[in-house]
């Protein structure tokens, strides 16, 4: 289905103010909504994506926001727009968290927000589980190292900086391959007064429980969970880099 396009005036119309107020429709909330978007500098939103509202496409949609693609001068961006019955008032926690996550190269870069959305960059990606399902070829093994390294140390950069994502135990819909790399989306429900896990439940996800594991396991050459599990087990513990370093040695992911 061709994509639609609509400026910021538009919105206030059906069906675009579908996902301007989603998911209510309320010509009072459209307004400062409307007003929110032209000082982000969004020109245009464009629905396109597999995901649909009623007809129009967009990029995806979860608890807190719903998220499309905008164009703001000459730039695509991925907009977070906050849903009316989110449970929390506002974006500022969330960006909160992203931005420290962004100082230390984690997560997409946000580019500006206010009260009710996020513009960020926009990842051209693939799913981490339609990317684990793809591997395929002579140099799959090593493609699997580099992108599981990468995600691991992304997870323990985290963990190190006190936050917790909260849903790496869902990779599937956190996690994104993208310009040759991975990389962790959605702080919704990430915090930073709790016990950080990133590691343990992204390597749970990839390597022991999750529905891509058994494949990601054979891949890798990896026979034995048990002894992963029990590495899991102590990194969890005290998330040092020194049992940090034990899992990627197992997992043959050292440098060099």
């Amino acid at each position: 289905m061709q994509s639609e396009r609509a400026r910021p005036d538009d919105l206030s119309r059906t069906p675009y103010i579908q996902i301007l107020t989603y998911p209510s429709i309320s010509l009072r909330q459209s307004k400062p909504r409307i007003r929110q978007l032209k000082r982000l500098g969004v020109d245009e939103i464009v629905f396109e994506g597999h995901a649909r509202v009623g007809r129009l496409g967009i990029l995806g949609l979860g608890t807190v926001g719903i998220v499309v693609k905008a164009r703001a001068g000459d730039r695509l961006c991925a907009l977070k727009i906050r849903r009316t019955d989110a449970n929390r008032p506002d974006m500022e926690d969330e960006v909160r968290i992203a931005t420290l996550a962004n100082r230390v190269g984690v997560g997409p870069e946000i580019y500006a927000h206010t009260k009710d959305m996020i513009l960020m960059k926009l990842l051209e990606a693939e799913e981490i589980v339609d990317w684990v399902k793809g591997l395929r070829g002579k140099g799959r093994r090593d493609e699997a190292r580099h992108v599981l390294h990468s995600l691991l140390n992304q997870c323990h950069t985290l963990d190190i900086m006190g936050i917790d994502h909260g849903q790496l135990s869902n990779l599937r819909k956190h996690a994104v391959i993208a310009e040759g790399k991975p990389w962790i989306i959605d702080f919704e429900s990430a915090g930073t007064k709790r016990k950080p896990r990133n590691v343990t439940t992204a390597a749970q996800y990839l390597l022991v429980g999750g529905g891509v594991s058994p494949m990601m396991r054979r891949t890798l050459g990896l026979s034995d969970v048990e002894n992963l599990k029990g590495l899991l087990g102590e990194y969890k513990r005290d998330l040092s880099d020194y049992s940090y370093s034990k899992i990627l040695e197992y997992l043959k992911l050292s440098p060099g």
